[in-house]
């Protein structure tokens, strides 16, 4: 089910039929300047009553939105590489869901799991935001829940080579349960913070692979 679109900045909040796509009413730029999240109406009722309808009984809280917040940092205020990021955000998503085209099909019955590595965390929201969307427009199912690993083990892989390291936390995913049997993650992953290519990565059931 495509879900609505609430607009939440400042005293306004607006109800749209579809997710937050540039078109008419919303520009590139303003996509870019909002930070978005995706929650159940019911939830979006409890956070925004007097803007959000409560769901009906029919809808038992299922129904998603889309809740968008202008962000606080104006343009111009972000690094050059970040700032670039976000400019192509939607063509970097498409990107890296289509390098992971192949999967979609054998996984299909599996739970899509989005991690992002890269530094600035609200362009990581961003990141995993619209990867999921495309996710989910590709008739996948996604969870906005993030694999963990324990403390010994953050410690231990961030002294690894890149190349070492996320095949490391794959494997340890799946060892500690992290990652369960019936779910796959895509890793999106800034590899040097001097560049604006985004690589990404699959772990499935304990094994790696690069796909971009």
């Amino acid at each position: 089910m495509t879900p609505s679109f609430l607009v939440a900045t400042g005293w306004l909040a607006f109800l749209f039929p579809a997710g937050p796509v540039p078109g008419l009413t919303r520009s590139v730029r303003w996509i870019r300047q909002h930070d978005c999240e995706r929650m159940s109406k019911l939830e979006a009722y409890r956070l925004h009553p007097g803007r959000v309808a409560p769901p009906e009984a029919e809808e038992d809280g299922q129904v998603e939105v889309v809740v968008c917040r202008e962000r606080l940092m104006r343009d111009g205020l972000r690094s050059p590489g970040d700032e670039a990021v976000l400019r192509r955000l939607d063509d970097l998503a498409d990107e890296l869901v289509a390098a992971s085209e192949p999967y979609h099909q054998p996984l299909r019955e599996r739970t899509w799991l989005v991690e992002v590595f890269y530094p600035d965390p609200t362009v990581a929201g961003k990141l995993s935001f619209a990867v999921k969307d495309d996710l989910l427009q590709a008739g996948l199912q996604v969870s906005d829940r993030v694999p963990l690993l324990s403390a010994e083990d953050v410690i231990v892989l961030t002294h690894m080579h890149p190349d070492q390291a996320y095949p490391a936390a794959c494997q340890r995913y799946h060892q500690s349960g992290g990652l369960g049997p019936g779910e796959a993650l895509l890793a999106v992953i800034q590899r040097d913070r001097r560049e604006t290519v985004l690589h990404a990565g699959i772990c499935v059931d304990g094994g790696w692979a690069w796909l971009k």
